[in-house]
């Protein structure tokens, strides 16, 4: 950008950039040719990366979503438009029966569930719409790219298109294929222009209209809204910053428009969420916009730079053809200039770093290195995934770097320079658009047979799956994503959910133990259920079958020979098992515990269960080891734990706190002796240590720890 640009600008507070204005009808043909491309742009990139079959979900009662993020999305937008009209708005009642679930907590996209609910009956059968999301958002990608870069000011054809392909070939936006919702970057680039039309002429349709977008952006996904409402913040403040009294009346309406969007949020049940872990951990590493892990042209290793294990939340790369952008459009610039366009659009300037201070959050890395650690603000711990704030930041700089690239190059030199670095972004991210490809084109095969599936469910009344999510239940397999998917088709009511976000925290205990399944029920148990958890189903060798990775049990299926029993591994005696993670003997932990540990497992209720079916089966008495840990009851330093087993007391143990000791009982011989053995801990005393009650973030700290049990050991008498 030269000088004489730059005091041009200076003389006017109605346009950041100085425009070369032609002919209206000139004007108007070339906005209509530069749309009319971008369009084609991502219309050609939308088929080229999600085919039909998957965009309009024809084969969704063949093939299931990849992915379980998808999986969930679709499962919740499938209950919801099943069920009946509810309020809050947005719940559906069969989805974690009886409480129901919000799916603006399943990222189900709440604005295109509504429609989809609407006409429902004329949807076809298994219909779901997020691939379709994920093809409206690659076409919109370039779309908006060109409002935003004309909003600024520069209304040629090819700079438009350059800038179009750039952040339609961001890697940022290809990485997040997996999550519809947040594939929503569309939304921030009409943020941004909304941001330079409003400061380059503050009018009030244009301002309601941004007001409107938050809106938008709550029912996509409250991430985008978030980076939504910061962008067009800075608005009234670099009007502000320029002395423009217009500053008011857009602070004002935007203000407006922020609180009507939370009074929705809330009546829609958005601020019934219970903060959970992750500020700082899910947060942007110092060199993720330049690291390249996923590249063509610059050397890579596999996968995003990573200090914590959840910085691939971060994963921020602008890719090759950006950051020759940025470089060049700095060479450009003298010292001079950087001020007066940070004059110009200092209220961006400070949003944006603003969003990058809040991507790195209170510990940030250079690589692997710790360079600084502060305090968690308890104020921000509801925003955990904080990582992700660099989007806006990334796309801001695309605009700026190009307007400045436009404004300071002659055209035809600005025609190869664009031309060279469009290309190059979207070479590099060429492998990224392949792999995207190839996953949606394959034809996924289901983790459990839908042949033998379907009809339990549609027999009965009511789906049990243990263990739920939060309690140990795997959203991660496979497995338990398709059982959802299946149940979905029928709306079954099922008693949990996959969700992002907890309104209240899940009770892990089983309802009843020994689980007596009625009439009606469909008890499924799914990864990481252990196999005591399905022994401890009355009649289970009769009414349990193995259907692949899960083991289903239900009155209907007794003595169906053409099912095989589920796969019950045994237990050795006189050998001690390890209740940590890998260990033996946490195949034997059902209801009660805690998450398993390196070390083993607490117990986190007044009653706790386990079930060992034994190698060799013993007509003698046997003798129970245990090594653990007590939470000792105040004024005490132990804890009272109550031993039964296979229904009868056999010991009370005062377990100490501190260093594991050995523990010991004597089980009288049973009189059948193949069947495995009951072991229940009752602890009278069990209660919620003070540490875990003052625990800040989400935690389950209302749990009743009594034992911390790390091994066991079963012995015949002698």
């Amino acid at each position: 950008m030269t000088s004489e640009v730059l005091s041009q600008q200076a003389k006017s507070d109605h346009a950041p950039f100085t425009v070369v204005r032609s002919s209206q009808i000139t004007e108007r043909r070339t906005a209509i040719a530069t749309y009319l491309l971008a369009l084609l742009l991502g219309l050609g990139l939308a088929a080229y990366m999600f085919p039909p079959h998957m965009i309009f979900a024809t084969d969704s009662l063949i093939h299931p979503l990849p992915g379980s993020d998808a999986s969930i999305h679709a499962v919740g937008q499938e209950y919801f438009v099943k069920d009946k009209w509810r309020w809050p708005l947005l719940v559906a009642k069969p989805l974690g029966a009886p409480e129901g679930t919000n799916i603006a907590f399943t990222d189900s996209i709440p604005l295109i569930a509504l429609l989809m609910k609407l006409f429902r009956h004329l949807l076809p059968v298994g219909f779901h719409s997020i691939t379709l999301w994920l093809a409206i958002c690659w076409t919109a990608q370039p779309i908006a790219a060109v409002f935003a870069f004309r909003s600024a000011g520069e209304r040629r054809l090819l700079p438009n298109l350059a800038v179009a392909l750039m952040a339609a070939s961001m890697p940022t936006l290809l990485f997040r294929t997996g999550h519809a919702a947040l594939c929503s970057h569309f939304l921030i680039l009409i943020a941004l222009g909304f941001y330079f039309r409003i400061t380059r002429n503050a009018r009030l349709g244009t301002v309601i209209g941004a007001g409107a977008l938050i809106l938008v952006a709550l029912l996509i996904n409250p991430y985008i809204m978030y980076m939504v409402i910061i962008v067009l913040a800075a608005a009234p403040l670099t009007l502000m910053i320029r002395q423009d009294r217009a500053w008011i009346l857009t602070a004002g309406c935007l203000i407006g428009a922020v609180a009507i969007t939370g009074i929705i949020a809330l009546l829609l049940g958005y601020g019934r969420s219970l903060p959970m872990p992750g500020f700082g951990f899910y947060s942007m590493n110092l060199l993720s916009p330049i690291y390249p892990s996923i590249s063509m042209i610059v050397p890579s290793v596999d996968g995003p730079i990573d200090a914590t294990s959840g910085q691939y939340e971060g994963y921020q790369y602008l890719g090759v053809g950006v950051i020759l952008l940025l470089l060049i459009a700095d060479f450009c610039l003298t010292p001079r200039e950087r001020l007066t366009l940070l004059r110009r659009h200092g209220g961006l300037a400070f949003v944006c770093v603003a969003l990058i201070l809040l991507a790195l959050s209170n510990k940030v890395y250079a690589g692997h290195r710790l360079l600084l650690d502060l305090p968690a603000p308890v104020w921000l711990i509801q925003l955990r995934t904080t990582g992700r704030f660099f989007w806006p930041v990334a796309y801001a700089s695309i605009l700026i770097g190009a307007l400045i690239v436009c404004r300071s190059l002659s055209r035809r030199w600005l025609a190869a320079v664009l031309l060279l670095l469009a290309t190059l972004q979207y070479v590099e991210s060429s492998p990224m658009r392949r792999w995207i490809r190839r996953g949606f084109k394959n034809h996924w095969e289901w983790a459990v047979n839908p042949a033998q599936l379907r009809p339990l469910l549609a027999s009965h009344s009511k789906l049990i799956v243990w263990p739920k999510y939060g309690c140990g239940g795997d959203p991660n397999s496979l497995a338990f994503s398709h059982v959802f998917l299946l149940a979905a088709e029928v709306a079954i009511p099922v008693n949990t959910s996959y969700v992002g976000r907890f309104t209240a925290m899940p009770q892990c205990e089983l309802p009843k133990f020994p689980i007596s399944v009625d009439t009606g029920e469909l008890w499924i148990f799914a990864p990481k259920a252990t196999p005591a958890m399905v022994m401890s189903v009355v009649d289970w060798r009769d009414i349990c079958r193995q259907l692949d990775a899960v083991v289903v049990c239900a009155q209907d299926l007794r003595g169906r020979a053409d099912l095989p029993l589920p796969t019950i591994p045994v237990l050795p005696t006189g050998k001690i098992l390890s209740t940590g993670a890998n260990g033996q003997g946490d195949q034997a932990l059902v209801s009660g515990w805690s998450d398993v540990e390196p070390w083993g497992v607490w117990s986190e209720a007044p009653d706790a269960q386990l079930i060992v079916n034994l190698a060799r089966p013993s007509d003698k008495g046997l003798i129970l080891t245990a090594w653990a840990r007590g939470i000792g009851v105040p004024p005490s330093m132990t804890q009272q734990v109550i031993v039964s087993a296979n229904g009868l007391p056999v010991a009370t143990w005062n377990v100490k706190e501190g260093a594991d000791s050995e523990y010991a009982a004597l089980i009288p011989a049973s009189s059948r002796p193949g069947q495995p053995v009951v072991i229940e801990f009752h602890m009278p005393n069990a209660f919620t240590p003070p540490w875990l009650a003052k625990m800040k973030v989400w935690d389950r700290n209302d749990r009743k720890l009594g034992i911390g049990l790390a091994a066991f050991r079963i012995d015949e008498q002698k």
